[in-house]
């Protein structure tokens, strides 16, 4: 097979950049039929190989993927892509912004079909898109053995790309296996509920719905056979995570952001906008009780991985790299006995409260994009400042005036 190069391959690129591939089926396409691709950059004498499925949401009929082309056409066709681009955090090659993965072979698929990574429509009718997520997937895979993969494969996703990660796993790994690759997965933020909420028009069950009609969609065969009647409910992570083999890792905050924006509560004031946020919490919180593998901080925010704050984010002390460090460990030497002396496989945060976590990323206020100080955060959802002052022998001024850092362990025995 000849794969094709871009001119990138004639340049000199920043040595932490990943230099852009097309695809050689130029049958599969982006949205708006601009050949897919892929960035690679190769580690060195490495057999380990980190394969990112980036995300970016989806739109699921004609008039969402008209409103997506007209606001984020970048998410729908390759037609700026550079031909290198500087890699985000778990691509990294530098072992203070990665430590777990700086010298793996690394590839990003971006993201360019709009269809959870799950669409198989190569066609398209009139001036409408196509979707083929699935297909480009399939395909990046099989290109990366002519580049030498081999070893083991992680499987990585954050937001529709971490529930692309859930829907490939198995698949992915039953096509390597024939090559002597091992395959493990880690989901970022792509653990979505299908909760009926009175806050929007349409429910986040009939947007899948329509989603996978659109999309041609192709989740596990599996899956489908159990929700035979209603296939799309194989996009949401905890109806489909009992039919995944793959050993998983799943990242997720407790009070999802995006799962938020879905349910119709996009900036929280009133203490009525704060009950469904708890309402949320509860239910994510209760969805991961079967997961074998999960990380789960009390916090509002989305996707981690790419993100250099990454290294910082705890549960009950123990920082993330370290969680998915002992999560690899086990499944890759499962009889080693420092085994003994790691982290859990299960770190699900504690306290019930959003932002009760200190290693949390800044909560900012989307009119003003100021920092959302924490004590007028508790006082919005109902904390009584100055009963909590009392209890704790504080002034209600200074305790409104502490930092997060101030406040968390204050606030800990009282919660």
């Amino acid at each position: 097979m000849k794969l094709l190069l871009t001119a990138a391959s004639e340049s000199v690129a920043p040595p932490d950049s990943l230099r852009l591939m097309w695809l050689s089926n130029t049958s599969l396409t982006c949205n708006d039929g601009t050949p897919a691709g892929y960035y690679i950059r190769r580690g060195t004498n490495s057999h380990h190989w980190v394969v990112y499925l980036e995300g970016g949401g989806y739109c699921w009929d004609a008039k969402s993927c008209r409103g997506r082309w007209k606001r984020r056409p970048g998410l729908m066709s390759s037609a700026r892509w550079p031909r290198a681009r500087r890699a985000p955090a778990l691509l990294s090659m530098d072992p203070e912004a990665n430590p777990l993965w700086h010298n793996s072979n690394h590839v990003l698929l971006p993201y360019c079909s709009s269809d959870m990574w799950a669409g198989t429509r190569t066609k398209s009718s009139n001036d409408s898109f196509v979707f083929t997520g699935r297909l480009i997937v399939k395909a990046v895979l099989s290109e990366l053995l002519h580049f030498g993969l081999k070893g083991r494969v992680l499987l990585v996703g954050s937001s529709a790309g971490g529930t692309g990660v859930m829907l490939h796993a198995d698949a992915a790994r039953r096509n390597l296996r024939t090559h002597g690759i091992r395959v493990a997965a880690i989901a970022d933020s792509g653990w979505f509920l299908d909760r009926h909420t009175r806050a929007r028009r349409i429910s986040v069950d009939a947007i899948a719905k329509l989603g996978h009609s659109l999309w041609q969609g192709s989740p596990p065969t599996s899956c489908v056979r159990q929700f035979r009647e209603k296939p799309w409910l194989c996009y949401f992570g905890y109806r489909l995570y009992p039919h995944i083999r793959t050993p998983l890792f799943v990242f997720q905050y407790l009070f999802d952001s995006a799962q938020l924006t879905a349910e119709g509560v996009r900036a929280p004031r009133t203490r009525a906008q704060w009950d469904a946020v708890h309402e949320t919490g509860t239910a994510l919180r209760s969805s991961l009780k079967g997961v074998r593998a999960t990380f789960a901080p009390a916090c509002i925010a989305h996707g981690a991985l790419a993100r250099p704050e990454w290294l910082a984010i705890n549960v009950s002390g123990v920082p993330l790299p370290r969680a998915i460090r002992c999560w690899e460990q086990r499944f890759s030497a499962p009889h080693r006995r420092e085994h003994a002396r790691c982290a859990p496989r299960r770190l699900i945060e504690r306290c019930s409260w959003p932002q009760c976590n200190g290693s949390c990323p800044r909560l900012r206020d989307p009119r003003t994009g100021e920092e959302v100080a924490l004590a007028a955060l508790l006082q919005s959802f109902g904390l009584d400042v100055n009963g909590a002052a009392a209890a704790m022998g504080l002034d209600a001024r200074a305790l409104s005036r502490m930092s997060r850092a101030e406040l968390l362990p204050l606030l800990a025995p009282h919660t």
